[in-house]
């Protein structure tokens, strides 16, 4: 069995964010194991859980997120990506001060640092970047 990890840095407007969606069923569907999804850069916007355009960018976002939910795989976000893009959870949201301290990260997603992605690189076989 290979260990899969993939960086995610296109955002939902991006054809490489379905085509990492597509990639990682692709994975669920194999005899490997998706180690860790890494959302950074751009790519935090498929996490956010009230942002959706209602085209191919809304796809891949509920995509991400159905998908997140439905395996439990650890869909680690880079905290700092994600607050500069207005993306936080509800420990980021009061810790900043804001107003609404729901926050906006979807369900099954994770902040993180980026000692998350450096254990993911050296813990898998494979590693595969979406831009």
């Amino acid at each position: 069995m290979i260990k899969v990890s993939l960086l995610v840095t296109a955002g939902p407007q991006r054809p490489g964010a379905l085509t990492a969606l597509h990639t990682a069923q692709a994975v669920a569907r194999s005899s490997h194991q998706l180690y860790r999804i890494f959302f950074y850069g751009d790519g935090v916007h498929l996490a956010n859980r009230l942002a959706c355009r209602g085209d191919v960018a809304c796809d891949a976002q509920r995509g991400w997120q159905t998908l997140v939910a439905e395996h439990g795989w650890p869909a680690s976000v880079c905290v700092g990506a994600a607050l500069k893009r207005g993306i936080s959870d509800s420990e980021e949201a009061r810790r900043a001060g804001l107003n609404d301290v729901s926050g906006s990260l979807a369900e099954g997603f994770t902040l993180v640092g980026l000692g998350d992605w450096v254990d993911a690189l050296t813990q898998s076989d494979r590693v595969v970047h979406f831009g």
